[in-house]
């Protein structure tokens, strides 16, 4: 059952029920411009990356061998860029893109291969590839999902598997460039496609790129720095906030932090102050005043690899180094469970790489025997409600008991400017 809303029976909706706040980075970007505006700050993230970044491998000498040597070959080529070639890179990258996609032939070939993976909703390496093609060439190159483009680097590898004749790389392309120069190391570790992506220097150097980037120069940590909070009614947002009995983000940020007392859980990680960890052997930090902040846990890249694949991984390592990662559907269903939530708010949430955070929802309300469970989602374009409800349909593929308790959840929809205007935005005298 879906229903549009207003916001009086929203905030009704919120205060008669056990209800969570779950957001993305479309509450982020309320609070400073810059979080939605990180592809045009990757030049600037590049060099914080170049001299300030520390990239650490705790493993054994074959590991740490392959994931250094990978890492610096990439740093070293792009060491002296300009800012026109390197953000060219990303422009090749959509020219790569281009040219497997419209090559029908090694599509259907990396199928029969066995190549690509279909998710039981109807979602595949494709459809990323394809986001990536659609929305350079339309909105152009910074528009794309930033997390997209690591999948080009599984396409890289997954081509040169099968060694096509009738496909060519395109030449002088500066994407392929650094993806081979991320791969110099000869050393084998799993004889695996992961291997060869996540070991790969330009991979591991994109997730310390776009973290930095994401990083904001510090504001995803000091709040006095977020440049619109004059703009803001904090003692209204912090009102909205603490209608809720569980607070989840799927940002890096401590912004929702910085408002409430109270417990908030970041289900793709966070950004941490002087703590170093390790993520499947290896650390990310960046020095930042007289120490280091860390983003080790930070899920960022496809969801193949970066968010479904490493963690799996990671948590199967026998290295006691490794920090234990509780998976993204335990985390969901615990909070679920443990707060009694029958309604859930989706606010600001990018649904075209995060279609498992709605998939675990409906999944952890069916484990918890929740009666009468709700989503409520926030949208600010029309385009977002219907690719949501266009996504809401497609990931239920459950059990018939599973499938047919999550079509029965009750679906509300509200835009998001009537939330801004009555809670977030100051009002005019």
């Amino acid at each position: 059952m879906e229903k549009e809303i207003n916001l009086l029976q929203f905030n009704e909706l919120i205060d008669k029920n056990n209800s969570a706040f779950l957001c993305g980075n479309g509450f982020s970007i309320n609070f400073d411009s810059d979080f939605g505006n990180v592809f045009n700050r990757l030049y600037d993230s590049h060099k914080e990356v170049i001299y300030n970044s520390k990239y650490e491998i705790k493993s054994n000498k074959l590991f740490t061998q392959k994931c250094k040597e990978n890492y610096l070959n990439v740093i070293e080529y792009l060491h002296h860029i300009s800012e026109s070639k390197f953000y060219k890179i990303f422009d090749d990258a959509v020219i790569f893109a281009e040219s497997i996609r419209n090559n029908k032939k090694l599509i259907e070939e990396l199928w029969e291969k066995k190549k690509l993976n279909m998710l039981v909703f109807g979602f595949s390496q494709v459809d990323i590839l394809t986001s990536i093609c659609d929305v350079g060439r339309t909105e152009g190159t910074r528009y794309v999902n930033i997390e997209h483009w690591t999948i080009l680097v599984y396409f890289y590898f997954r081509i040169k598997e099968i060694n096509p004749e009738y496909y060519n790389f395109p030449k002088n392309n500066s994407f392929i460039s650094v993806v081979k120069r991320g791969g110099k190391s000869k050393i084998i570790l799993m004889k695996d496609i992961h291997e060869d992506v996540i070991f790969n220097g330009f991979t591991i150097y994109l997730r310390m790129l776009f973290s930095t980037a994401i990083f904001a120069n510090g504001k995803a940590l000091d709040f006095s720095k977020l440049n619109r909070l004059c703009n803001l009614e904090l003692p209204r947002i912090k009102l909205f906030l603490e209608k809720f009995k569980a607070l989840i983000s799927l940002n890096y940020d401590h912004i929702i932090e910085n408002i409430v007392d109270q417990k908030v859980e970041h289900l793709h990680g966070q950004y941490k102050k002087e703590i170093i960890e390790y993520v499947y052997n290896q650390s990310f930090s960046l020095r930042y005043y007289d120490g280091y902040v860390s983003f080790s846990d930070i899920l960022i890249g496809d969801y193949f690899v970066f968010k479904s694949f490493l963690p799996v991984v990671n948590n199967h390592s026998r290295n006691s180094v490794n920090k234990k990662v509780p998976h993204f559907s335990d985390k969901l269903d615990s909070l679920i469970r443990d707060n009694k939530i029958n309604t859930i708010v989706l606010f600001g949430l990018n649904i075209d790489n995060d279609y498992h955070v709605l998939r675990n929802i409906m999944l952890g309300l069916f484990s918890a025997n929740v009666v009468n469970p709700r989503i409520i989602y926030c949208y600010y374009r029309s385009t977002e409600r219907i690719q949501f409800e266009k996504q809401h349909t497609a990931v239920i593929t459950f059990s018939k008991e599973a499938s047919t308790y999550a079509e029965n959840i009750e679906l509300c929809f509200i835009k998001t400017q009537d939330i801004l205007k009555d809670y977030f935005e100051k009002k005019k005298n």
